[in-house]
């Protein structure tokens, strides 16, 4: 797995370090350090920031550092197509100086939607990541979601919550194994299917390696609103989401279905990997 760290020199950079640090990738990963540097004065605070990331990281992970001048978004771009990574870190973050500062979200979202690797934005960093929530459907992208974000992420002791939002009413029927459901009423909908959605998403987690408690939800309302509201109320410190894209069609480029990614980034205030 290739890993790329973008940094302009600012504190994000440091926040972004400091997440894969706590998400415990494998130590056998290849992490490369990308310095971008509009102006020569930029230069000293890139050189530190790196040696910031490398006291971070410490023996744990053998670090490249790389130094581009010019635009953000292009030298990111470019560095990503020419080594192919698997995924770029940046920190980002309300009220953060930071790489993508001022513009987080439009220039985050460009990022996500051009960008042929997964994305990980860093913010807010908790003393440790012990909940994760992870968004699913019957989509095929979520099948990806699982298997990735399950096996970048299981070496972390974070309970897992695996969410599932549908316009219904709320009822809770209880606990199963080491799994606990939360249903909802739903006249228009097929609670097998469902259940399946779910028990599927699951299996994919745990077949990803995903050992720790997994906690299933089906939530009422609006996609956006309602994984917020799961956000806030379980005091997550990690989203994984999907792109969602249709067959054939370049899922980075155009715009996202009904923006919910492209919502979600702008508006928690956790980290998010988009898968």
């Amino acid at each position: 797995m290739k890993l790329l760290i973008c940094t302009d020199g600012s504190s994000g950079s440091i926040l972004s370090a400091d997440l894969v640090s706590k998400l415990k990738f494998p130590t056998n990963i290849q992490i490369t350090v990308l310095g971008v540097s509009e102006n020569k004065s930029d230069l000293d605070n890139i050189v530190a920031s790196m040696d910031l990331i490398d006291k971070k990281f410490g023996t744990t992970y053998v670090v490249d550092r790389r130094i581009r001048n010019g635009k953000p978004i292009e030298e990111i771009m470019s560095e990503v197509l020419e080594s192919k990574y698997d995924l770029v870190v940046v920190g980002g973050g309300r009220g953060q100086l930071d790489l993508l500062h001022p513009q987080l979200g439009s220039t985050t979202s460009k990022l996500a939607r051009k960008l042929h690797t997964h994305f990980l934005v860093a913010r807010n960093i908790s003393t440790e990541v012990n909940k994760i929530l992870f968004c699913t459907g019957a989509e095929a992208p979520a099948s990806l979601t699982m298997r990735l974000g399950g096996e970048w992420i299981s070496n972390t002791p974070a309970k897992i919550g695996l969410l599932h939002v549908l316009p219904a009413n709320l009822e809770k029927i209880g606990d199963s194994c080491n799994v606990v459901t939360t249903y909802e009423k739903d006249d228009h909908g097929n609670r097998e299917q469902r259940d399946l959605v779910l028990s599927q998403a699951g299996q994919q987690l745990r077949t990803a390696g995903v050992k720790n408690e997994i906690i299933t939800k089906i939530r009422q309302g609006l996609v956006v609103d309602e994984v917020l509201n799961e956000l806030k109320e379980g005091e997550y410190q990690l989203l994984v989401i999907g792109v969602h894209y249709q067959p054939g069609q370049n899922r980075w480029q155009g715009t996202l279905l009904d923006d919910v990614t492209d919502q979600l980034l702008n508006r928690c205030n956790c980290s998010v990997l988009i898968i």
